[in-house]
């Protein structure tokens, strides 16, 4: 007989976590796209203590004037300086238009309805303006392009896809014959798009040019996504332009604003490890991209995406349709909460809402339900990745001289595992960096503590990211009166919920020799206390910290560093 054998009880794996307020329990970063539920000044304080993190500004919809515009900027302005040095004050994310293709005028402006096999014509409204049920117009300048470049064979969707042409013949230079393949109603001003056609057109029309040349002269955006992106030279384009409306100084000192590319084409999925080298981020737009692509190829359009984004180390946003019942109900659907775990599940670092947060009714109970569902998705990944042991460590080590500095990042990391820290404190004057330290994905969060206004707003889109800002001229005195300061700081946003927790510090370009490119591990507070110690006896630390042999100024610890030494080695 066999001896009976106990069944074996699957070991389950809790992560220790303080009590962290809210926002930095969650890693998730979400975008909110302003709109007449949401741009009010109020509206923007309540959604920003609600956990928004970036919101959106939809230049499809600003005025010639800007006059719809203004406002809201000069509200969010207010607010950034209101929050300033708290963790609430989101970023400002100006999505660009992009080529717009829509149907033009109908007979009496009322919809039509075409039926499955019918035959009908599409011209350019340029030859005729007014449309009905056997002629379609275009209603746009890109649309008129669209017409004059399609080919037999290639297929018109219109309304979102909900109808479908298929080009049998050209009749003209601006007119089409088409068959109809799914029929439908169709009104004016709906959407056209071709899925097989690269079209002819850069990314920036001359509206989007206007838009950058007040975006840039206004100093608002910290983010730009551009649009109906299908090559690296339309990234390049936007580079160029920003730069020529931006003043030196300015140039000099913040850089240029990070472009997100919104990949919406299945052209830009074609040559996406070009875009992907020219751009700082992309967003996938799950809208236009489910009508040009099919619909079935979407969820794996999503990981592709997302996975080459984190591999290359750039930011990525999830859009589109997140919570979309939640437009006009007070909760989501099943699958609705199903599609933003999944999305946290893939590695996004960011979920946006659009229609649910620009036009719903209920903006803030929105963005309440999105930060909790990505707070059960983490912890659940993080559960996931402790028991099966998945490296989620998917940024490539670098070869060239980032390999120096991005160690600094990766050693902090391993540390922060090993020793099961509840924080990483990085300070760093880089987003790269930044971004590089994220895409580790480390099981605590990271504080990234800067002297840069700039990387403050930036790293708001990063996942496990919160920025703490720290004044450049601020009387540190040494090395242990910066770390001093800098737990100071964090403590003024965080509350004590880091008090005598394990924290790994490590740091990149530090003003103070003995910081710089260092990993260091203590428990958050250590350096506060030190200094209360130093300042009561004036000595050295007896039981708590080997006293340092040279004085600060000896050992050079209060000069600039000269990095450019660094960058030779690194080379």
């Amino acid at each position: 007989m066999k001896a009976a054998t106990t069944p074996r009880t699957e070991k389950k794996f809790e992560i220790k976590m303080p009590d962290f307020p809210p926002i930095l329990k969650r890693q998730t970063k979400i975008v909110a796209t302003l709109g007449p539920a949401s741009n009010s000044f109020e509206m923007l304080c309540k959604l920003a203590k609600t956990g928004v993190n970036v919101f959106r500004l939809n230049f499809s919809h600003a005025k010639p004037d800007y006059s719809n515009m203004i406002p809201v900027i000069e509200d969010i302005k207010k607010m950034q300086a209101e929050l300033k040095g708290t963790m609430f004050c989101p970023s400002i994310l100006a999505d660009l238009q992009g080529p717009k293709f829509r149907t033009g005028e109908l007979e009496d402006h009322k919809p039509v309805e075409l039926k499955k096999g019918e035959i009908i014509k599409l011209v350019t409204g340029e030859k005729q303006k007014v449309g009905n049920a056997k002629v379609l117009t275009t209603g746009t300048p890109d649309a008129h392009v669209c017409v004059r470049t399609l080919q037999a064979g290639q297929r018109v969707m219109l309304n979102d896809g909900a109808v479908v042409l298929k080009v049998t013949k050209r009749l003209s230079k601006e007119e089409l014959e088409c068959e109809v393949i799914v029929g439908g109603l169709v009104g004016e001003r709906k959407g056209i798009n071709t899925p097989e056609l690269e079209v002819p057109l850069p990314a920036l029309t001359a509206k989007d040019k206007k838009d950058v040349k007040f975006i840039c002269e206004q100093g608002i955006a910290d983010f730009v996504a551009l649009s109906f992106v299908q090559r690296a030279q339309d990234v390049i384009d936007l580079k160029e332009l920003m730069t020529k409306h931006i003043p030196e100084e300015e140039l000099a000192e913040s850089g240029l604003p990070k472009i997100v590319c919104k990949i919406e084409k299945p052209q830009a999925i074609d040559n996406i490890d070009a875009i992907m080298e020219e751009t700082d981020g992309i967003m996938v737009a799950r809208g236009d991209l489910g009508v040009e692509c099919s619909l079935q190829k979407l969820p794996s359009y999503q990981k592709l995406l997302i996975r080459k984004a984190n591999a290359a180390r750039k930011s990525v946003i999830t859009a589109t349709q997140m919570l979309e019942s939640m437009t006009k109900n007070a909760a989501p659907t099943r699958a609705e909460v199903s599609d933003v775990a999944n999305a946290c599940f893939d590695g996004t670092d960011a979920v946006m809402l659009s229609g649910e947060s620009a036009v719903g009714k209920y903006p803030e109970e929105t963005v309440a339900m999105m930060a909790e569902i990505c707070i059960e998705a983490e912890a659940s990944a993080r559960d996931f990745q402790r028991m099966y042991k998945r490296n989620t460590n998917i940024a490539p080590v670098t070869d060239g001289k980032m390999r120096f500095r991005y160690a600094v990042a990766q050693s902090a990391v391993t540390a922060a595992k090993i020793t099961e820290a509840q924080a990483i404190i990085f300070f760093c004057m880089s987003y790269d960096m930044a971004c590089h330290i994220s895409k580790l994905r480390p099981m605590c969060p990271i504080i990234i503590v800067t002297f840069s206004r700039k990387i403050y707003q930036l790293v708001a889109v990063l996942y496990g990211c919160t920025a703490v800002l720290i004044d450049e001229e601020g009387d540190y005195k040494d090395s242990d009166g910066f770390l001093s300061a800098i737990e100071a700081a964090i403590l003024k946003v965080t509350g004590d919920s880091l008090a005598d927790q394990t924290a790994v510090f490590c740091a990149h370009r530090c003003p103070y020799a003995s910081l710089h490119n260092t990993v260091r591990m203590a428990r958050f507070g250590s350096a506060t206390q030190k200094q209360k110690v130093l300042t009561s006896r004036r000595g050295s630390i007896v039981g708590l910290v080997k006293p340092e042999t040279t004085s600060p100024k000896a050992s050079g610890e209060n000069k600039p560093l000269d990095f450019v030494t660094e960058e030779k080695e690194e080379a």
